[in-house]
This record gives structure tokens, sequence and C-alpha cells, in this order.
């Protein structure tokens, strides 16, 4: 049986406790495996193989990816050097627009890109959640921004409609061009399924 998220006596009768108990996990959450390799195939667009990445002079170059995520270091659509899941290389990186990282690697990246997103939500949702509640909203946020995104997103969650949750994440900050991704965001959200197949 799940450990009581709370009890409290309703009346003035001894032993009149009810014990309020959920299978849903409390704090502190953190992300999961499976949707760091979410993230990464929304980012590359296959698991594994070669993609295409287009730049906005219509040229474009051919990058291996593994496990979702693009193991060479290539020039982003503003021409900074990214690599993995979308991380922007910084100078401690020690990389350069080429060079290859490991799968390993990429996933360090992610799981430090992702720290600022974990802790907003952790810090703002106060109901509990399952694990892939938590990664479903830490995908969203993590897409549109930890920062006033995660505030409409965890006041909609704190309210504790977990049914109507996916309904609004189909809609939240969706451009034509995030359509198909909120989809996915709101079945992680609601029936644990992770595909991020595009």
């Amino acid at each position: 049986m799940p450990d009581a998220l709370g009890t409290a006596v309703t009346n003035t009768v001894p032993n009149s406790c009810v014990v309020v108990q959920s299978d849903r996990l409390c704090k502190p959450w953190v992300a999961s495996s499976q949707i760091s390799t979410f993230l990464a195939v929304w980012e590359s667009g296959r698991l594994n193989g070669i993609t295409r990445i287009f730049h906005s002079d219509r040229s474009h170059i051919d990058v291996p990816v593994s496990e979702g995520f693009i193991l060479v270091v290539y020039p982003d659509d503003r021409g900074n050097p990214t690599v993995g899941c979308g991380h922007l290389v910084l100078p401690e990186d020690n990389l350069h627009l080429g060079q290859t990282v490991s799968v390993q690697r990429a996933r360090e990246f992610l799981k430090k890109d992702l720290r600022r997103t974990e802790r907003a939500i952790n810090a703002k949702v106060h109901v509990p959640l399952f694990q892939y509640e938590y990664d479903a909203l830490v995908s969203i946020s993590f897409n549109a921004g930890a920062g006033h995104a995660a505030d409409e997103l965890t006041h909609r969650v704190n309210q504790g409609d977990y049914r109507n949750i996916p309904n609004y994440i189909k809609g939240f900050r969706c451009s034509s061009s995030l359509h198909q991704r909120r989809e996915t965001e709101a079945r992680v959200f609601y029936e644990g399924v992770y595909d991020a197949s595009h």
C-alpha cells in the first residue's frame, strides 16, 4: 500500500481519522531515461540512423543518430555548435564542429540541460504525479521554457484535474509545427506511452 499523503480528523468522534493515499509519487521527482530518449528523438527525428539537418539558407548536413541523440557537433540554424539533444556547446565542453561524442556524453549533456526544468517543476507542482505524468511535464517545459511556461502548466496541474490535463497539453503553446509533439506529450501524460516517432 502506498504511503499516506496525509491524515485528517473529520469530526470530534474519537478514531474518526481519514487517511489519504495515492499510487502517484510525491517529491522529489527525477526525469526517467525514457523521457531522455523521447526528447532526443523529437530533436533528431529518428531513433537510429542518419538525419538531415536543414538550415535557413536551404543548405543541409547529414549527421549520425544513436538512441535519438545527434552524435556529431553541428551548427544549428543560427550557426551555434550543437550536439546531442539540442545542447548548445559551451567553451567548457571542449568540442568543435565536426567532433563526435558518445551516447553517454550526449545523455549527460541532456541531464544537465534538464536541471532547470526539473527544478521548476519540483518547486511549482504540489500534487502527486505518476512518473510518466512528470516526464510529460518535463518535455513540455523543456520545449516551451522553464519560466512562465512552467507557471501556466503547473497551475493547471495543481488543480488536480488529471483527466483533463491531456486536452490542455494538446493546445499548450501549440503552433502548427508543435501540434504533433503536444499530441504525443499528452499521450505520455495520460497513458505513459513514450512514442516520439514523427
